[in-house]
């Protein structure tokens, strides 16, 4: 089977050749082929040279688009920083104080270099896999994007306390979500994951996120043309499931390392994909026998569940991640077999 018939296989809870196994692995190509982070992160050229280093090494069944979500606050006015052995990350917030919010304003995707960057990297990634392998798209809620446009602290208090400001601000972001999702659909990607933290209970009251931040992401996830993947947002999101599973276009669900499979399987019902268990910002930091038998937990955990594809949780794996702690998992899967009764 190609990578893309086992996803679909694990989309439709039907049995495949073998469990479909990715990792987020953005990051880790410019490791494999040796390219300066600055130059990987504004080139779509050689962000697809790490990619195909990835696909060919590490074996994945699901590549990413760039995850590099600073590029989308730059696009607003922020500016970026570039790091060593991490993606860029945000230097300097466009808004200091909710007294400031008036300079928000969506940005022109079309124009937009780091846009363009994202949309452009997608397109080529989806060219040269030609189908075969999905491609992942990556892009920040339009719940979490606030947050790092003007900082945790402005938006969470502009959520509880001004909703009519909160309204201006969702407004602003819907119009610029749908446009890229969209934009990014047409460049090939097969689905686009997000990191959604403020849609999690221990985050924000239920009670706001029932009335005010679902309703508002079922309008706009309802105009995006191609299907969703719920990533946690390094928040476990097990418990609160039902709370989301009504949203439309969301395919799937990722879960955080500190979620239990099982709690999650119950609470969402069969046939609807679930991914994640393995935290993969710490996977660097263990042996490769000790990680590779994390990854064994989880397979024996999921071994019958045929809506299942094993994947890390988190943001990126970790730079300093041996790559035989990568293939190593990737072995382990074969032993495995197909998404059925084990």
């Amino acid at each position: 089977m190609t990578s893309m018939e086992r996803v679909l296989s694990a989309l439709k809870g039907t049995e495949a050749d073998r469990r479909a196994f990715t990792m987020t692995l953005s990051l880790y190509g410019a490791k494999l082929t040796g390219c300066p982070l600055p130059e990987y992160y504004t080139s779509p050229e050689r962000y697809l040279q790490g990619q195909i280093a990835v696909s060919e090494q590490c074996k994945p069944d699901i590549l990413f688009a760039p995850f590099a979500l600073s590029l989308e606050a730059q696009a607003f006015g922020s500016t970026i920083t570039f790091l060593e052995k991490s993606p860029p990350n945000v230097r300097k917030l466009l808004i200091r104080n909710p007294g400031d919010i008036g300079l928000l304003k969506a940005p022109d995707v079309e124009k937009d270099d780091g846009l363009q960057y994202l949309l452009s990297s997608a397109k080529l990634l989806a060219g040269h896999f030609k189908q075969a392998v999905p491609i992942c798209g990556v892009l920040t809620s339009p719940m979490d994007l606030p947050a790092i446009i003007m900082g945790v602290e402005n938006w969470l208090e502009i959520l509880l306390f001004d909703r009519k400001k909160a309204l201006s601000v969702i407004d602003c972001m819907s119009g610029y979500f749908v446009s890229i999702a969209n934009k990014m659909f047409e460049s090939g990607v097969s689905f686009i994951a997000m990191a959604m933290v403020f849609t999690n209970p221990q985050i924000l009251l239920q009670k706001t996120l029932a009335e005010f931040i679902v309703p508002a992401l079922s309008e706009i996830f309802a105009k995006v043309k191609g299907p969703i993947v719920f990533h946690h947002g390094s928040v476990p999101i097990a418990g609160y499931l039902p709370l989301y599973q009504g949203l439309p276009n969301v395919a799937g669900f990722v879960l955080d390392h500190r979620d239990s499979f099982a709690d999650a399987r119950n609470r969402i019902g069969e046939n609807r994909l679930l991914l994640g268990n393995l935290d993969g910002p710490t996977l660097g930091k263990y042996r490769t026998v000790t990680a590779v038998e994390k990854a064994r937990n989880i397979l024996e955990t999921t071994k019958a569940d045929r809506s299942c594809i094993f994947a890390t949780s988190g943001g990126d794996v970790s730079w300093d991640t041996p790559l035989e702690t990568i293939t190593g998992i990737h072995d382990l899967l074969g032993s495995y077999g197909g998404n059925n009764a084990g």
